[in-house]
């Protein structure tokens, strides 16, 4: 199967479209796949007003028992992309209008508004089911039981498989065929109690994945931990998460590196020094592997203002463009609900318009200073 040239690809540590460098500029939002039209199209509409190119999405929604014809009762409003059948205790994807349905008009829109989608496949955390789901549909505690249980490993492969071979009702193409993908993501912030566990997992999860799409990037989604030797303690480079983000980027099947930016990561330093050594330190390892590193979630609270926030987003921006990185992804932007107000600021990262984050705009448009 040979890819479509047409695709994003990877070349040494940058992101390319059809031979020419690709710069991911872009933000998250986490309710494109399940929220109304109206407002997932007012997503859309700030991000390419933003001239923004590529949005993170959640391609997952895994919800508890379902009895026959009726939706969980921990759908997010209403929508369901798996569940747990209440007959057979499998569980089971939802196709229909309350599920899949809904990730088909997402990946439409996208294509309508010249925007790609970097798509994480399950969470490592609670939010929208996650790793914990399938351990209770399978009686398991413990999470990297994930990583290690032949029963849940075979349904999140089997997950997978329906999501890559799916055809989408508004463009009649499968997933693994659609141009508005940019990457598959093995999960959301995955960590494990072992860092050896996780590599093999996503050695064997990123090979399938390869072996059903040859046209899509395929990258880890991990919050960039390190496990180096002489660390002395220092949770970020010590392996204390069970991640260790420079060996992933060994995988052959990894196509690009991830790492997540939050001041909270180190909180005795300043939001802007931290920043730009974190960023830094991930994208030289994404040049020594030869692979592009994505700096996928960027964030600060707004409790210290826009402009003051803007300033340390300029800051890390900047040190984006001079380290040559392959691009990075706001955390978060949000639009109007159905009723013409601001979607809530639940975790007080939220961009809401251009004007509050100026230095994103600019990078955007290729400035980054």
């Amino acid at each position: 199967m040979a890819p479509d040239p047409g695709f994003i690809r990877a070349s040494g540590s940058q992101f390319t479209r059809n031979g020419q460098r690709f710069r991911v500029a872009g933000a998250n939002n986490y309710y494109l796949g399940f929220e109304s039209d109206v407002m997932v199209q007012s997503v859309f509409e700030l991000a390419a007003g933003m001239g923004l190119n590529t949005l993170r999405t959640w391609a997952f929604l895994e919800c508890g028992v379902a009895a026959p014809g009726t939706v969980p009762a921990d759908a997010k409003e209403g929508v369901c992309f798996q569940w747990q059948n209440a007959t057979t205790g499998k569980p089971e994807v939802n196709d229909g209008a309350t599920g899949l349905e809904r990730l088909d008009r997402t990946i439409f829109l996208a294509e309508q508004h010249g925007i790609h989608l970097i798509l994480p496949l399950v969470n490592y955390w609670d939010d929208f089911g996650g790793v914990d789901q399938y351990l209770q549909w399978f009686g398991l505690t413990g999470r990297d039981q994930f990583y290690l249980h032949p029963e849940v490993k075979n349904a999140y492969r089997n997950y997978i498989e329906h999501l890559l071979l799916r055809v989408n009702t508004r463009t009649g193409r499968q997933y693994r065929d659609e141009p508005a993908i940019l990457a598959w993501e093995l999960a959301n912030e995955p960590r494990c109690g072992n860092p050896d566990t996780l590599l093999e997992w996503a050695d064997e999860i990123s090979s399938f994945i390869r072996g059903l799409d040859a046209n899509h990037l395929i990258g880890p989604g991990d919050e960039g931990f390190f496990k180096r030797r002489f660390a002395f303690g220092r949770k970020l480079y010590n392996g204390s998460f069970g991640v260790d983000c420079e060996r992933l980027l060994e995988i052959p099947s990894i196509d690009f590196g991830t790492c997540h930016l939050y001041p909270d990561y180190s909180s005795g330093e300043a939001p802007a020094e931290f920043g730009t050594r974190w960023i830094r330190e991930h994208i030289e390892s994404g040049q020594r592997a030869n692979k592009p590193m994505l700096i996928e979630e960027f964030g600060y609270r707004q409790e210290v203002g826009s402009v003051a926030r803007d300033a340390v987003f300029r800051t890390w921006l900047r040190q984006i463009s001079d380290s040559q990185g392959a691009g990075a992804l706001l955390w978060m932007i949000a639009g109007v609900t159905a009723d013409g107000q601001r979607y809530p600021d639940y975790d007080r990262y939220t961009v809401y318009g251009p004007e509050e984050a100026p230095s994103v705009v600019a990078f955007a448009q290729g400035d980054g200073r």
